[in-house]
């Protein structure tokens, strides 16, 4: 207990007459302190064999001021610090597994926060199949050099395309008729042809005959 303090009227002195009272007020004592609070966030990696990753764990703290009855003992409590955070955690890469969860988000906290846990689980992944290099894709089949395409077959020129002969001063053409009357003479085309085919033997006689004597004259 503790006083809190005496009448600011008290006086003291020699007089034995009077009586001087005076009242003394006691009160109970408190003592302050400082209480601090951790709280924990561990990320716990499951499903990877012996290349599973250690738990993540991370701590923030939190204080405040106590004041404590030393009479009752009935502590008082103040508030918390300031809220804080804790920073988002990638899951750690593992050849072969995918975790569920590729990250914990960020997460922040107050001095009144219970621990934080979180489970991240890994699946193994499925295996891919490779390519078998024995059998490697075929590729399209080439046209064989060795036989070409056969080209068209040219025209021998040792055998040329013997050209028309042609008809000899004096020498009629031979013509082949077909005997057909005319409608109204009641003659026969072959009789009419073969006229015409005396006619042009006699021309061709009479020029063969000219070209002789004009040959002559200039010679």
């Amino acid at each position: 207990m503790v006083t809190d303090g005496y009448p600011a009227d008290l006086t003291f002195d020699n007089d034995d007459t009077t009586d001087q009272n005076f009242t003394v007020h006691l009160k109970h004592q408190n003592i302050q302190s400082t209480e601090a609070k951790t709280v924990t966030e561990t990320i716990h990696y499951q499903g990877a064999g012996n290349q599973t990753p250690a738990d993540n764990t991370a701590q923030v703290t939190f204080t405040r001021q106590v004041s404590t009855d030393t009479v009752t003992g009935e502590k008082t409590y103040g508030s918390w610090s300031a809220d804080q955070s804790f920073a988002a955690v990638t899951s750690p890469v593992i050849k072969g597994y995918t975790p569920d969860q590729a990250e914990i988000g960020a997460q922040t906290v107050s001095g009144d926060a219970s621990d934080l846990d979180f489970t991240v689980i890994y699946t193994k992944d499925a295996p891919t199949k490779p390519v078998n290099p024995s059998q490697p894709t075929m590729p399209a089949k080439p046209v064989n050099s060795s036989q070409p395409t056969t080209p068209a077959k040219p025209v021998n020129s040792s055998q040329p395309t013997t050209p028309a002969k042609p008809v000899q001063a004096g020498q009629a053409a031979a013509t082949n008729f077909v005997d057909q009357r005319l409608p109204q003479t009641g003659e026969t085309d072959q009789q009419h042809m073969t006229l015409s085919g005396l006619l042009l033997l006699a021309m061709s006689s009479v020029l063969g005959l000219f070209g002789m004597t004009k040959r002559q004259r200039k010679e």
